[in-house]
């Protein structure tokens, strides 16, 4: 009970105090080539595939995580906080709690350095009938701003657009080293309207839909055991169904060195030795979003585990056509 109020609290505090909340990609995500779909192994899930929180194996009932990222560099300049528009966006937060063995929550929000955010509070469970499979279920409040010309009068004006969204993830854990994940972005549009601050009385409506609009995001994970052990490789679609220009193609992996054993002449079993800054890096790379007429960006990415609660770390994406670019720094804490 104690875990819950402390996640409770944090995530009240960071709603309220907080300028910049975090874009709900994630460091470790970003930094190898936002494909995490099929990977959903730390609080990182709650964008990514919400179904993850309910097969958390490595964590103890009641545990809690919470990863913020910070964008401090882009073409724009440092520390940029000018107001965004579209769905880009600067900064984000992304908490997962277990509640038992087969369930949990979570909570994923960002924000773009203007009006626009997002907020999805969702819950996870494994199915009963195969406990290597799990639902995940959110609902995601999103508002964001643009230019257009809603009256056809030849002039552009700023249009607020909020939704009201449902999505549904999937995740399965096929094998100890393989497993296949499916995001399924505004699987319900529940409702959503556009309004203009330079059109008075001006109001459009989004009509309820059931699968008409969803960006299809299927995922496929590699995290070998035995020698490759601290590897993952993981390759993913955006938009598989051509919604919104794609699909588009990412791929990206992970590695984190592992400590080697070492055999004891007292009792010949192995022990693990103490870890050295190595063994507490984890180096990431990927292709983000890539496209053949060149869309798209690399990403690099670097986390230290400065102990068993708390990493640190850095992402930076570089977009193949143009010279765009960001830099961000993140944190994970885990209670």
């Amino acid at each position: 009970m104690k875990k819950i109020l402390c996640g409770f609290w944090i995530i009240t505090f960071l709603l309220l105090n907080v300028s910049s909340a975090f874009a709900c990609w994630g460091f470790r995500p970003m930094g190898m080539g936002g494909t995490f779909v099929a990977v959903a192994d730390d609080a990182n899930l709650a964008y990514w595939n919400r179904a993850g929180i309910g097969q958390m194996d490595n964590w103890t009932n009641g545990e809690s995580q919470i990863v913020v990222t910070d964008t401090v560099q882009n073409q724009n300049g440092y520390f940029n906080r000018e107001a965004g528009l579209g769905n880009t966006y600067y900064d984000s937060f992304n908490y997962a709690m277990k509640i038992n063995k087969n369930f949990g929550w979570s909570l994923a929000g960002e924000w773009s350095g203007g009006s626009a955010y997002a907020l999805s509070p969702s819950i996870g469970f494994r199915l009963p009938w195969n406990e290597q499979m799990s639902l995940g279920i959110g609902y995601f409040y999103f508002k964001s701003q643009n230019y257009a010309d809603p009256l056809s009068t030849g002039t552009n004006v700023l249009v607020d657009s909020v939704q009201n969204q449902i999505h549904l993830d999937f995740l399965w854990r096929f094998h100890k080293e393989w497993s296949f994940g499916i995001h399924c972005e505004n699987f319900w549009a529940l409702s959503g309207n556009e309004t203009s601050p330079d059109i008075p009385g001006w109001k459009q409506d989004y009509e309820s839909s059931l699968w008409n609009d969803v960006n299809f995001r299927p995922s496929i994970a590699w995290m070998p055991e035995g020698r490759l052990k601290g590897l993952v490789v993981n390759a993913g679609l955006y938009d598989a169904f051509s919604k919104f220009g794609g699909p588009f193609s990412s791929l990206g992996f992970e590695y984190t060195p592992q400590p080697a054993p070492i055999a004891t002449t007292q009792t010949n079993e192995n022990v693990v030795p103490k870890e050295t800054f190595w063994t507490r890096s984890s180096f990431r790379a990927g292709v983000y979003n890539y496209k053949s007429n060149n869309e798209g960006a690399t990403t690099l990415g670097y986390g230290y585990k400065i102990n068993d609660r708390l990493d640190i770390g850095y992402f930076g994406l570089f977009w193949l056509a143009g010279t765009g670019f960001d830099h961000n720094i993140g944190v994970a804490y885990k209670f």
